[in-house]
């Protein structure tokens, strides 16, 4: 649950990644907060299209940190977007902006810069 908890802001640890420290270089990991890997995390997205219609789709978390996330999604959503998260079984909730969006075989990997912290109740 602790990666939980770093999620949500409420790590006693600190929200530094060890990559942050200037240790810059080829591939360097360069995020502020650490990423957390849990394939097994949903969230549910809501935003508006081009044309003003609300859409809704179930994305797969690759990774995330505290500030953003990489999710792989069924449709693609353009980059600049602003899109509502929820996952009802952690009780988070939350928005962020689409800062990319990469087609893949069957689905696109999309990048997520978290607007604030994520909630942990609804």
């Amino acid at each position: 649950m602790s990666w939980l908890r770093s999620l949500l802001g409420h790590s006693s640890q600190g929200t530094a990644s060890p990559g942050a420290t200037g240790e810059a270089g080829p591939g360097a990991d360069n995020r502020y907060h650490q990423r957390i890997s849990n394939g097994s995390l949903r969230f549910r997205l809501s935003w508006q299209d081009e044309r003003g219609k609300t859409r809704r789709k179930n994305a797969k978390v690759m990774d995330m940190n505290g500030s953003g996330a990489l999710v792989q999604c069924g449709i693609a959503i353009a980059p600049g977007s602003f899109v509502y998260l929820q996952n009802p079984d952690f009780g988070m909730m939350g928005s962020a902006y689409v800062r990319r969006c990469e087609p893949q075989l069957f689905s696109y990997q999309i990048g997520l810069q978290f607007a604030a912290p994520l909630t942990h109740r609804f």
